[in-house]
């Protein structure tokens, strides 16, 4: 084991348990690490899949106004955008799908278009205890805002079971990209 430091704990001055006792006394930089955590799981999931070839490539972006990551399909040169969410802390299993803020002068702008991203990803940790598990559906099956039609509904209901392939929710992505997302 090595005696080195990293990076956050010689920029911040703390030791690495200092750090994480100081996320977990935080309930917003909690709710930030569990995006993070997320999308790293979610980064695990995708690089399997492009291992097995379900995708022949992907990008993750960390940008304000840009989708989480970007497919690439095998054989096909068009892409497929995710947006990774974490289910919702509550007694009902649900995601909830909006922006962190809005604009001044938009109130519309913390829902997102239904054409920013094609598939959801929510990953389902925050209930299961297991961060690996996600639900994944496609932004064309998702309901819509009562008020701005073009925009997507703040909150989804989640299947009740862990496995969830039905018509709008996938427990396996791969499952997905096949009935929704064909080869053209």
């Amino acid at each position: 084991m090595s005696n080195s430091q990293h990076p956050l704990e010689i920029e911040y001055g703390l030791s690495a348990l200092e750090l994480l006792d100081a996320l977990q006394a935080r309930f917003r930089a909690r709710v930030t690490l569990e995006g993070a955590v997320a999308e790293v799981q979610l980064t695990a999931h995708l690089t399997r899949l492009q291992y097995e070839g379900g995708i022949a490539r992907f990008e993750s972006h960390d940008e304000d106004g840009k989708h989480d990551f970007t497919l690439h399909l095998p054989e096909d040169k068009n892409i497929v955008r995710i947006e990774c969410k974490n289910v919702r802390n509550s007694k009902r299993l649900q995601v909830e799908i909006q922006k962190t803020r809005a604009s001044k002068n938009d109130p519309s702008s913390r829902y997102y278009d239904a054409s920013h991203f094609e598939i959801i990803a929510v990953c389902l940790g925050k209930k299961t205890r297991n961060w690996k598990q996600f639900f994944f559906a496609s932004a064309a099956d998702l309901s819509h805002h009562k008020e701005y039609p073009e925009k997507l509904a703040v909150m989804h209901s989640l299947p009740a079971s862990g496995n969830a392939d039905n018509e709008i929710w996938f427990s396996d992505l791969r499952t997905l990209l096949r009935k929704k997302f064909p080869a053209s």
